[in-house]
């Protein structure tokens, strides 16, 4: 794997770019979630999804990431989930009698988030991201908020260039 850009913030460390981390969660989608890497930012209705992957029994997973919290993560998924559903891409590979599954990343949750998902018929599943460091090595810490499991990863870590 390739090493990942990281820059230390005033309480730890982030992904350089949102990128570093699609990048990093794509290298990691089995490892992370079993899922089957399909598409990076892939173009539907206008804008752009993050990452499609295949779950189990080919049901189309949607991975929305942000490098920071976002107010309107819920709403994006919604326009995925809809554009996905109007256009059916990748159908040899795809069972769309499935749910679409709709995954957000963020480091951390607005409250409004919470409001928008309990209103929203979709279901959509939220994980929180830390990044850790202790003397010589540096972790991604995934958070599931629904059953409050813990993951854990190491991250090959490359320092910014000034």
């Amino acid at each position: 794997m390739d090493l990942v850009n990281l820059k230390p913030t005033g309480t730890g460390w982030e992904f350089a770019t949102e990128a570093d981390l699609e990048d990093f969660v794509w290298a990691n989608l089995k490892h992370l979630f079993g899922l089957t890497p399909l598409k990076r930012q892939y173009f539907v209705n206008g804008q752009y999804c993050d990452i499609l992957a295949l779950g189990k029994n080919q049901q189309l997973v949607v991975l929305e990431l942000k490098n920071i919290e976002d107010r309107y993560i819920i709403q994006q998924l919604t326009r995925y989930y809809h554009a996905l559903q109007e256009e059916k891409p990748f159908a040899d590979e795809v069972d769309y009698q499935k749910p679409i599954e709709l995954i957000a990343i963020t480091p951390n949750f607005h409250r409004d988030n919470f409001t928008d998902r309990i209103y929203n018929h979709l279901s959509i599943r939220f994980f929180e991201f830390a990044i850790l460091a202790d003397d010589i090595s540096y972790f991604l810490e995934l958070k599931d908020l629904d059953n409050h499991k813990f993951f854990k990863i190491n991250i090959p870590y490359q320092q910014q260039k000034k």
